[in-house]
């Protein structure tokens, strides 16, 4: 357990203490304030004859009583002190003034309270999460007029008319009432959106998560090593430490601008957890005793177990040369595999497809194979193929060849033979900033010697020998051919393209513009020349400030943005006016941000109150039936 943050500092470093008993951090402070009283018994006697008044019935000896009075005073001035201190955190995390006012004197001493509160302490994974402020309910008002003001660009004057009629509408009827049940929502939930959003925005969704869903990362430029099973090693292993630090919450929590605690809910469903195909609404199941993860190698599945016995009897994880010598054995195994499993692309079908075959699965004898990968830390596969490119490392990563990849695992890696790795993430269970920390731990962790290999290391103990996984798909061949036939499809429509320009992030400051503000108006610039017109936008904004936050809309159109990208293509615009209008836009789009940030965009809000109608069986409103809003809420777009 991590040192006791910033509580008594006259303790000193009492981790070994707590981490030994496993007691509190108020008990810890209650034995040593007993054992001071019963040291320090006779100056504090007047103290402790009036303790004995009213522990007289108990029938202790006078220590004992010292004792039980030492430890009642010491316990309770730390719990105060630590309520106290929750409700200053509280106090001080609802203020927003450091995103709207950053340099203001409000702002500033905001700070120094904060960080004097926070002081030095290493904090539990999740000790801030009973601190975090609740995730608002925007203004009804307010989210009608913006989501007004952000469709009026790209609608023709009819349709937005029509819109504007259906809004006033839905402001006058249904919203209010709307509006309030989520807000009594949020008065008694710690977010108001989180169940709606992994529900409506994921689980219900029927399309194939492969390509529709998932996300993933790709490696460093310059790989440190091309051997395949060195790599692999040295991946398992550190993101194995990494899932470590989650479950005994050593894992530091993140913080905006150094100072502002992120929630870490995220993090409880990293790993060990699968998102279970079901034919009206999937369910992400949680495996919390998981040891094991599972391998794929040319075409066969391998449940590998990561913890194995020391001297002293306790399990503990495998080290880099342990798994590296276990993958070689995998290796070995799968050499000249000619009974290749596909059961992997069904991951890939359409969810109501996939739940139907999944159910037939688990009535042969594939059950204990299926369970074993749904129920594994997580999956990894070792990939044949080498890629070249940036390009051809992400399309890869993210969509492999249809049979190593397990789309529904909510993080696998993949490690190429040239020794490059990728990262699949099942978009429900994680947004892409948390295995996007995992990812740097690794690559920051990783060792090899100057040729590549592991750094070995010698052991003694027995390791876990690699279960292979037995299929038998004899009754699926027809199911397995139209899955990849559908996989085909979507894989082909996935194109990555990266290009680098000749300038980066410190240009665009130096010009006292956003980097984000500054590349969404390039692509709003590049899709008028390709497309000659100006398209519905999403960009994600955390909202991890608040309790269970997730993400939030911004809309990077605005009418700056459409008057810039038009001035690009009028001959009688000058330099200095298309700056200008750049300028504008992008700050549009910057304060655009700064409101989904806090909780105060309107997509999720329309969405909120879209659910709540369909909660409270009531007549679809006639604004939730406009073909336009049909497009930005009743149809969620996916991250």
């Amino acid at each position: 357990m991590p040192t006791l943050p910033a509580i008594a500092p006259f303790l000193g470093d009492t981790s070994r203490l707590i981490s030994y008993r496993k007691f509190s951090e108020a008990s810890a402070v209650g034995f040593l304030s007993a054992i001071l009283f019963v040291v320090f018994s006779e100056p504090l006697k007047n103290y402790v004859d009036f303790g004995e008044k009213w522990m007289s019935l108990s029938g202790l000896p006078y220590q004992m009583n010292t004792a039980m009075l030492g430890f009642i005073v010491g316990f309770g001035f730390v719990k105060i002190f630590l309520l106290m201190r929750i409700l200053l955190f509280r106090m001080l995390l609802n203020y927003q003034g450091w995103m709207t006012n950053p340099k203001s004197m409000a702002t500033k001493m905001w700070a120094l309270m904060l960080n004097a509160l926070r002081g030095n302490g290493h904090y539990p994974t999740y000790y801030f999460q009973p601190m975090l402020p609740k995730l608002p309910v925007p203004k009804l008002n307010t989210t009608l007029d913006r989501y007004l003001a952000s469709m009026k660009p790209i609608l023709s004057d009819e349709d937005f008319m029509h819109l504007t009629t259906s809004v006033l509408e839905f402001k006058e009827k249904e919203g209010p009432k709307l509006h309030k049940y989520l807000c009594d929502r949020a008065a008694t939930k710690d977010n108001w959106l989180i169940e709606y959003w992994l529900n409506y925005a994921y689980l219900v969704n029927r399309e194939p998560c492969a390509v529709k869903v998932n996300c993933y990362a790709t490696d460093r430029k310059d790989c440190p090593t091309n051997n395949q099973i060195a790599r692999a090693a040295n991946l398992i292993y550190y993101v194995l430490r990494f899932h470590e630090q989650t479950q005994d919450e050593t894992l530091t929590p993140q913080y905006l601008q150094d100072m502002i605690p992120m929630c870490m809910e995220g993090y409880r469903q990293q790993f060990s957890t699968t998102r279970i195909p079901y034919e009206t609404i999937d369910q992400l199941m949680k495996y919390e005793d998981s040891k094991h993860i599972v391998v794929y190698r040319n075409g066969a599945f391998f449940k590998l177990e990561v913890f194995a016995p020391d001297s002293d009897g306790k399990k503990r994880l495998l080290t880099v040369t342990e798994l590296y010598d276990l993958l070689q054995q995998i290796n070995h195994q799968s050499q000249d595999n000619d009974e290749a499993s596909r059961v992997a692309v069904f991951t890939s079908e359409r969810r109501d497809t996939w739940a139907k075959v999944r159910q037939r699965l688990l009535t042969t004898s594939n059950r204990s194979s299926l369970e074993a990968v749904e129920s594994s830390i997580f999956f990894v596969s070792l990939d044949d193929i080498a890629p070249k490119s940036i390009e051809e490392n992400g399309t890869f990563t993210m969509t492999g060849n249809g049979f190593n990849r397990w789309f529904d695992k909510s993080i696998q890696f993949s490690v190429f033979r040239n020794g490059k790795v990728g990262t699949n993430v099942e978009h429900g269970s994680v947004d892409a900033t948390l295995p996007g920390r995992l990812w740097e731990y690794f690559l920051q962790n990783e060792k090899y010697t100057e040729d590549g290999q592991i750094v070995r290391e010698k052991y003694k103990r027995a390791l876990p020998k690699p279960q292979r996984l037995e299929w038998d798909l004899t009754d699926f061949e027809a199911d397995i051919d139209e899955a990849y036939n559908n996989f085909r499809k979507l894989a082909d429509e996935f194109d990555l393209i990266v290009t680098s320009p000749d300038y980066g992030k410190g240009f665009i400051k130096k010009k006292r513009m956003s980097p984000d503000g500054y590349i969404q108006m390039a692509l709003q610039l590049a899709y008028y020349k390709l497309h000659n017109k100006i398209a519905k936008t999403y960009e994600s904004a955390s909202t991890r400030m608040f309790c269970s936050g997730r993400t939030e809309t911004i809309r990077p159109v605005s009418e700056f943005s459409c008057q810039w990208v038009k001035s690009m293509f009028n001959e009688r615009a000058t330099r200095e006016q298309r700056i200008m209008l750049l300028k504008r836009a992008v700050q549009y789009q910057t304060q655009n941000k700064i409101d989904a940030s806090l909780g105060m965009g309107w997509d999720r809000h329309l969405f909120g109150m879209y659910v709540a109608s369909r909660e409270l069986n009531m007549p679809q409103p006639a604004l939730f039936r406009d073909k336009v809003c049909c497009l930005c809420v009743c149809t969620v777009d996916v991250e």
